[in-house]
């Protein structure tokens, strides 16, 4: 969502949890992040990345089209030639046929809408597309909707293509709810019950989506929790019930609208936006089991600090020795206190 760092590395504590069956087995998941010292010179906001070879394929919105960039793992990154006309927030897919299918957001001229729209890609390079059809009517707005869109979409371990978006059923700040759409051939979508997350997370990409084991970076919207978006992880046995976000960047450094892809087995490169310039990151991911129905509320506290939940718990350290403590509502904030 386009609103609203160096060598900053947090660790968070995460409870992955709601199986399908609803039973509770969690696992613990401690989170390292990393910003990467290399100039990407892009100027952008949501963008797409792709592994391609040895190089990470960008697609990112410009004026008057989407463009697209190839990067190298030192952060060198160049144009690509015959960039066919895409539309905004872009990604794609490959199905389970092999062929590679675009999901995009596009303007309706002719009755003053928006919608999340799909179209075959010319080619597996997806640098151009064919004809586009609107994805489902569920997912088409007024033109000068806010806050709505920026789709991710992922092929699930069934087969079938879910599309993940951004809505406001309700125009005020924060108020932004995540929705997801369903769909057996990746053309036609049906809207799935319920919210994937409510209170004013935004920008949703699935890292992994294999059979019980999803994990997802967002960010929140802006004006949520501080004076800049942050980046957050969540984890899902489904892709629909998500663990409680968990924030992987601090106050004093932000992003929005990340996508990534995962690198090897639980690190992941991310990239996202950062006072509208590309910036590229590492998420490390780590994880111990714990007994079914055990739930760890160790985090990166830190009495007087902000936090995300109310009613969180927590340990922290002081003239070494573990104090507990939690989550609340001082004046207007959330700050971790005795």
């Amino acid at each position: 969502m386009r609103r609203f760092g160096k060598g900053l590395i947090v660790t968070a504590a995460l409870v992955a949890s709601l199986l399908a069956s609803g039973q509770h087995a969690s696992a613990v998941v401690t989170w390292e992040f990393s910003e990467e010292s290399v100039a990407l010179g892009i100027s952008a906001v949501s963008p797409h990345v792709e592994r391609t070879g040895s190089i990470d394929r960008l697609w990112y919105p410009a004026i008057p089209n989407t463009l697209v960039s190839d990067c190298t793992d030192a952060g060198v990154c160049s144009a690509v030639a015959g960039v066919g006309r895409l539309g905004t927030d872009f990604t794609a897919i490959t199905l389970p046929s092999g062929s590679r299918r675009a999901y995009f957001v596009s303007i309706n001229p002719n009755n003053g809408t928006k919608g999340v729209y799909t179209a075959a890609c010319t080619t597996t390079a997806c640098i151009d597309v064919g004809a586009s059809s609107l994805t489902s009517t569920g997912l088409s707005v007024s033109q000068s909707a806010k806050a709505w869109g920026v789709p991710d979409s992922v092929v699930t371990p069934d087969g079938q293509v879910r599309i993940y978006v951004v809505e406001s059923p309700v125009d005020a700040q924060c108020t932004e709810k995540i929705a997801s759409y369903i769909s057996a051939d990746g053309v036609t979508f049906t809207k799935e019950a319920g919210w994937r997350f409510e209170g004013g997370y935004v920008d949703t990409k699935v890292l992994r989506a294999k059979s019980g084991d999803w994990v997802m970076i967002a960010s929140n919207g802006p004006g949520c929790g501080g004076m800049m978006q942050q980046l957050f992880v969540a984890t899902s046995t489904d892709g629909l019930s998500w663990s409680m976000p968990q924030a992987v960047t601090q106050n004093d450094k932000g992003g929005f609208d990340p996508t990534g892809y995962e690198v090897s087995p639980n690190v992941f490169r991310i990239y996202y936006s950062y006072n509208y310039s590309l910036k590229r990151g590492t998420l490390k991911i780590a994880a111990a089991a714990t007994a079914p129905g055990t739930v760890s509320t160790t985090t990166t506290a830190k009495i007087g600090a902000s936090c995300t939940k109310a009613g969180a718990k927590s340990t922290v350290i002081v003239a070494k020795k573990k104090v507990n403590v939690t989550c609340k509502k001082v004046k207007t904030k959330l700050i971790w206190s005795k």
